[in-house]
């Protein structure tokens, strides 16, 4: 039996894989996020999220964004067939550089009224969303007034270190993705024209290359 578990990025849930589609042979599961603990090391964090990985057989991960690299630190622990990486980075290398101003200037960690409470217009742009259900979607995610987790995942991406690379990884970025641009990545696939958000408004490139390599 197969099993793929799909991890969604930053503040997202399962909603965003509404238009992805998998091989009749693999079980789709969601491995939902979980509220961090008070200064909870990456790793540790992952290994908590790897306690929902529940079924037996081979079992492949979907990473979006920040999930992607939560799907590469559990691979790190345990045993996965594959790793599939969508708009997200595989190691330090391939952080862009603006991460590191950020990280330097302290950005991450001015008030909750500067970072969270009109982000509405940048979050948008960098995600490429297009049409009003995007939008939707965006805005319901955005609603969410409890920033204990937003503050710890925007601190760990800041801060992640990686050099570990899974043997077995399909990595999927846009070409016109802002938030990893690819000209700092080198996925093993680029969807032409595509943004941060292109595992909706591309679904259908993303679906032809999951066919091919699952």
């Amino acid at each position: 039996m197969k099993h793929i578990y799909l991890i969604s990025g930053m503040g997202a849930d399962e909603r965003i894989f509404c238009r992805l589609r998998f091989p009749g042979s693999y079980t789709v599961h969601y491995l939902p996020w979980l509220d961090p603990l008070p200064n909870e090391p990456f790793r540790d964090y992952a290994a908590r999220m790897a306690q929902g990985i529940t079924a037996d057989g081979e079992i492949t991960l979907l990473g979006l964004s920040f999930g992607g690299m939560i799907s590469l630190e559990i691979a790190r622990q345990r045993p996965i067939a594959k790793n599939i990486l969508v708009s997200t980075i595989k190691h330090t290398r391939e952080r862009p550089p603006y991460f590191n101003w950020v990280r330097k200037l302290r950005l991450h960690h001015l008030p909750d009224q500067l970072i969270f409470r009109q982000r509405y217009p940048v979050v948008r742009y960098f995600l490429g969303v297009k049409s009003p259900e995007e939008e939707a979607l965006l805005r319901d995610y955005l609603r969410k007034k409890d920033y204990t987790y937003l503050r710890w995942a925007i601190n760990t991406v800041i801060q992640w270190e990686n050099d570990f690379i899974p043997p077995s990884i399909v990595h999927i970025n846009g070409a016109k993705d802002l938030t990893f641009p690819v000209r700092f990545v080198k996925p093993t696939h680029i969807i032409p024209g595509g943004g941060h958000f292109m595992v909706m408004n591309r679904a259908e490139e993303i679906n032809r290359i999951l066919s091919q390599e699952l």
